[in-house]
C-alpha cells in the first residue's frame, strides 16, 4: 500500500508508512507495559484489593475505560473538524468552478515545499488545511468583480485585494479550530519586497506559512491560466518564480521548490494533476464568465 501512495504521490515511504501504520506500533509500545502491569496485579499474592486479583485489574481498567472513551470523541471531533474543512474547499470550487481544483493543487504543492523544508508533521497538516481555504475570503466579493472577464478598474482591484482580511473575518467565529490557519489566508498575497497585501510586510515579516503558500498559489496560478493570460508551462513558471527570488518569494523557499520541482511531483503538470484528483471531487460546471484579477507580476489570483 505504501508503494501504491509512494508511486502516485512521489512523498517518502517512510513518511507514507508512519501516516497510515505509525499508530500500530505507538499502540504496541504503550500497550505492552500496561498488559504486562495487569497480568500482575492479577497474579499478585496476596492480592493487591480484596481476597481476588481481578479486582485490581477492574479497578485499573475503569479509567482506561474513560480516557478511551475521550480518545473517540477527540477522533470524532477531527474527523468532523477535516470534514469543515472540506466543506469549505468546496464551498470556493462552487463559487469560482473556473479554477476547479486550485485549492486542492496548492495544498499539494505547500505541503511538498513545507516537507522540504524540514517542519514536523503538525505544521504540514496545518498548512495543508491553511492551503485549501486560502481563497474563503473571495466568497465576500461580489459577483460582478470577482467574473469580470475584462481588467479590473483600481476600485474593483482594491476590493479583490479585500478577500484574505475578509477570509480571516468570515472563520472568527471557528477561530478555535482554524485559527493556525488565519495567517497563511490573510497574508499569503504579501511579497518578499513589501509590495503586497494587505498590510504589506516584507522578508521575515511575513509568516512562513504564508511564503510556502504564496509560491505555491502562484506556480498554480501560472500554469493554469487566466483569461486575460494563456498558461505557462511548468518549465516557464518555474523560470518565473525564479526571476521573482527576492522581490516576490523568499529566496530560500525559490530554491527548495526548484529541488522539489525537479522531483516530478504529481502537482508539477496541471493535466496530470487533474486526471489524479478530478475523479475523487464532483464535477462543477458552470455557465458564469471566467474570473478575472489584473496581472501583478506572476499573473497570482
Amino acid at each position: 500500500m505504501s508503494i501504491v501512495v509512494y508511486l502516485s504521490t512521489g512523498l517518502p515511504i517512510k513518511d507514507i508508512w508512519f501516516h497510515n501504520f505509525g499508530w500500530v506500533l505507538a499502540s504496541y509500545l504503550i500497550m505492552s507495559p500496561v498488559v504486562l502491569l495487569l497480568a500482575r496485579m492479577y497474579t499478585a499474592s496476596p492480592p493487591l484489593l480484596g481476597s481476588w486479583g481481578g479486582w485490581s485489574v477492574i479497578l485499573f481498567l475503569i479509567p482506561l475505560y474513560y480516557a478511551r472513551f475521550h480518545w473517540d470523541e477527540v477522533v470524532k471531533l477531527r474527523e468532523a473538524f477535516n470534514k469543515t474543512v472540506d466543506l469549505l474547499s468546496n464551498t470556493i470550487d462552487a463559487k469560482d468552478p473556473h479554477t476547479y481544483l486550485h485549492s486542492s493543487r496548492v495544498e499539494a504543492i505547500a505541503s511538498s515545499l513545507a516537507r522540504a523544508y524540514g517542519l514536523d508533521a503538525a505544521q504540514v497538516d496545518t498548512i495543508e488545511k491553511g492551503s485549501r481555504i486560502h481563497d474563503i475570503g473571495k466568497i465576500g466579493i461580489p459577483d460582478a468583480v470577482l467574473f469580470k472577464p475584462g481588467l479590473l478598474t483600481e476600485d474593483e482591484y482594491a476590493t479583490i485585494k479585500k478577500h484574505p482580511e475578509y477570509g480571516v473575518r468570515l472563520l472568527a467565529p471557528a477561530q478555535d479550530y482554524l485559527s493556525e490557519t488565519f495567517d497563511i489566508i490573510k497574508y499569503h498575497h504579501e511579497r518578499w519586497d513589501g509590495r503586497g497585501y494587505p498590510e504589506g510586510l516584507a522578508g521575515q515579516e511575513i509568516p512562513l506559512w504564508a511564503r510556502i503558500v504564496s509560491i505555491a498559489d502562484a506556480y498554480e496560478a501560472m500554469t493554469a491560466g487566466r483569461p486575460y493570460q494563456k498558461a505557462k508551462t511548468p518549465e516557464e513558471a518555474l523560470l518565473e518564480i525564479e526571476d521573482l527570488s527576492g522581490i516576490q518569494f523568499d529566496p530560500k523557499l525559490v530554491r527548495l521548490f526548484r529541488g522539489v520541482w525537479e522531483t516530478n511531483p504529481t502537482w508539477r503538470d496541471r493535466e496530470v494533476f487533474l486526471r489524479l484528483y478530478s475523479s475523487k471531487v464532483p464535477s462543477l460546471e458552470s455557465s458564469s464568465p471566467p474570473s478575472s484579477e489584473p496581472e501583478v507580476e506572476t499573473s497570482q489570483k
